[in-house]
């Protein structure tokens, strides 16, 4: 059972910590834990008595503890939620952790932060009365268990391959998955299974702009396709280091690919050598791993770990770096292919 769960059994059980700061990246994990907390601690006819939701960036430690030092009015329990907590004044941040011990035995405070360090203050402090529950991004097997998990409790089927699929087609946001697992499982109807050929046809409607996408136009040398899809990602909010990564991670994974071809493997047995299991995209990656000589790959890795470090530094506006590495790495420039 995943953290997640373990903690949505608690509260529904009516087991509830009384002072929690719930920090983390995985945004959906963080909400939905939140949203627990509120259908279960006040009833929905007491909540407009004994719920308050502050914003840090917004709200003082005096507005805050009004609230988690007030009793409940008209019922047993009061819950108080501070979101971006972590954004609040440190000032008013630290005033609240002094104060949490005089928190009513009736009352339920929940401090929301995103990546913190457990071991700064008030979240050391606030560690010691209360309890500092972290939902961070699953990866790799964690996050296709998950997935598999999710399809069980919708009465489908998912294999690993297909839930491996799935998050190299739509990355690795936990929410974003779990909307796809809805899709596909109205998709699929009365079938229980969720195949592979299903996730390529619905996810890969739903996302023709995606770092899968950019990496299949780049292996085939399509620079204005390449070029295309990198400016639609940027417009769409998706940040040009996580894409520079997955390219690097990408281009690594073809370097294997030609030595094991230099050494007449089948793509099957490619597959097994590079990624441990068997990639349904493996032919693609062979047909990208022959496009590409040993040192144009060799120049590719070398292209992203310049771009990666030029824009980590301030030199390299965000369109400008996808513009240099599609076309470094395509040896076609955007002006040619426009």
């Amino acid at each position: 059972m995943s953290d997640l769960g373990k903690f949505a059994a608690s509260v529904k059980k009516g087991k509830f910590p009384k002072i929690c700061l719930i920090h983390g990246n995985e945004d959906y994990f963080i909400s939905r834990s939140v949203d627990l907390l509120m259908e279960h601690v006040v009833g929905p006819e007491q909540r407009s008595f004994n719920l308050d939701v502050f914003d840090g960036t917004e709200s003082t430690s005096e507005e805050v503890l009004s609230s988690i030092l007030s009793f409940p009015f008209v019922g047993e329990k009061r819950l108080t939620v501070v979101r971006r907590f972590d954004k609040m004044d440190r000032k008013h941040r630290l005033d609240i952790a002094s104060h949490l011990s005089d928190v009513p035995e009736s009352n339920v405070v929940c401090l929301v932060a995103g990546e913190i360090k457990p071991s700064d203050e008030p979240y050391k402090s606030i560690g010691t009365i209360g309890e500092l529950l972290a939902f961070n991004r699953l990866r790799g097997p964690e996050l296709s268990e998950y997935l598999i998990d999710t399809s069980k409790a919708l009465g489908k089927e998912l294999g690993t391959g297909a839930a491996d699929l799935l998050v190299d087609m739509a990355g690795d946001s936990v929410g974003d998955l779990i909307s796809e697992i809805e899709k596909l499982s109205l998709y699929v109807g009365d079938n229980k299974k969720i195949e592979i050929d299903d996730i390529s046809t619905v996810v890969g409607k739903s996302r023709s702009f995606n770092i899968f996408e950019l990496q299949r136009a780049i292996g085939q040398r399509d620079a204005k396709r390449a070029h295309e899809v990198a400016a639609k990602m940027l417009e769409t909010g998706e940040k040009p280091v996580y894409i520079n990564f997955m390219l690097a991670k990408y281009f690594l994974n073809l370097l294997e690919v030609k030595h094991d071809l230099s050494k007449h493997m089948n793509p099957k047995d490619i597959s097994t050598a590079v990624f441990g299991r068997y990639n349904p995209f493996i032919n693609e990656y062979v047909s990208a791993a022959r496009a590409y000589s040993i040192n144009e790959l060799k120049n590719a890795v070398g292209v992203l770990l310049d771009v990666d470090t030029r824009l980590k530094s301030g030199g390299f506006e965000d369109s400008e770096a996808m513009a240099v590495l599609v076309s470094e790495i395509t040896g076609k420039r955007a002006d040619r292919v426009a």
